[in-house]
């Protein structure tokens, strides 16, 4: 026969009864034998103890314990109930311990949708950083255009966007983060390589690549909104991804612009150099997105830690 009707009848009284505290007492009370032994071991007055023993007996109807003058007996109605209790309390705290582990975000998974590199500058070290305080969180960046990584944002498909700001978007939370200066790719052997800087009027009349993906079209316009009016440059969009694009830069095709994150890495042929004007470099600022009402703990650490790394570096 079975016996689930019986245990589900154990766990409705259970329920019925449910004062965690009283059976975590009941179970020390159980295992010392003794009234006394219990209230010192939980630190608490031994009359206390008796009183909120006898009131989980009252609210189940049955004495849990024999009091003798050698201790305390559990009953044969207690016996059953403190199996079931050790074994619900077991259930409650391991409940609790996952609560309170993913509450920390050290385990999940945190997906950041970006067309920022990671080989140096503010996000590798906001990355770095909260990969080192969570380990068993595992992370994936995805890149893509900007249209494409704020629709994934509002989709639930991808937990944050890094792009250029400080633009509002519908609907998404926004913090802006740091700025990074933007940069130009230059063959080799390209008249303005040995500068140490390079201004928007240099580059009048060059040939600009253009990655078709990530922030291609953003950084168009705003390469266009830079140079002198009239500069007669030639835009050449190519279906590749940053590093495609630079080798391309390095064949002679043309110049690049990039933020200072995108330049850690080296490419055959390739110099890095500041663009900017008589004020110093243009400066390119970062923003990241997110829908609010997502509950991913692993994002409320990741954006915890932007914050931190912010307000460390007066923004």
């Amino acid at each position: 026969m079975s016996r689930r009707p019986e245990r589900r009848k154990r766990e409705a009284a259970l329920l019925g009864a449910i004062d965690l505290r009283g059976m975590m007492l009941a179970l020390v009370v159980a295992r010392t034998g003794s009234l006394r032994l219990a209230a010192r071991e939980v630190g608490l007055p031994a009359s206390a103890v008796s009183r909120r023993l006898r009131a989980l007996e009252d609210g189940l109807g049955v004495s849990l314990f024999e009091r003798r003058s050698s201790g305390m007996k559990p009953t044969a109605a207690g016996e059953d109930f403190l199996a079931e209790a050790e074994r619900l309390l077991g259930g409650v705290q391991s409940a609790a311990a996952r609560a309170r582990e993913a509450g920390t975000a050290t385990e999940g998974r945190l997906e950041i949708g970006t067309y920022f590199s990671a080989s140096t500058g503010r996000f590798r070290e906001a990355l770095m950083g909260f990969l080192q305080q969570n380990r068993g969180v595992g992370v994936w960046v995805r890149e893509g255009s900007r249209e494409e990584l704020l629709t994934a944002v509002r989709r639930g498909e991808v937990d944050l966007a890094l792009l250029l700001g400080p633009n509002e978007e519908p609907g998404l939370d926004r913090l802006g983060l740091w700025q990074e200066a933007g940069m130009v790719a230059l063959p080799k052997e390209h008249t303005l390589a040995g500068r140490p800087m390079v201004f928007w009027s240099d580059l009048v009349g060059e040939t600009f690549i253009i990655a078709r993906r990530g922030s291609g079209p953003e950084a168009r316009a705003k390469v266009e909104s830079l140079l002198p009016s009239g500069h007669g440059a030639r835009f050449v969009e190519q279906d590749v991804g940053r590093e495609a694009m630079f080798n391309l830069v390095g064949t002679g095709l043309g110049v690049a612009v990039l933020a200072e994150s995108a330049s850690g890495a080296s490419y055959p042929g390739v110099v890095f150099r500041p663009v900017g004007d008589e004020a110093g470099p243009t400066m390119v600022e970062t923003a990241a997105y997110w829908d609010s009402k997502r509950d991913n703990p692993a994002l409320r650490r990741f954006l915890a830690k932007l914050r931190a790394a912010q307000r460390s570096r007066g923004g």
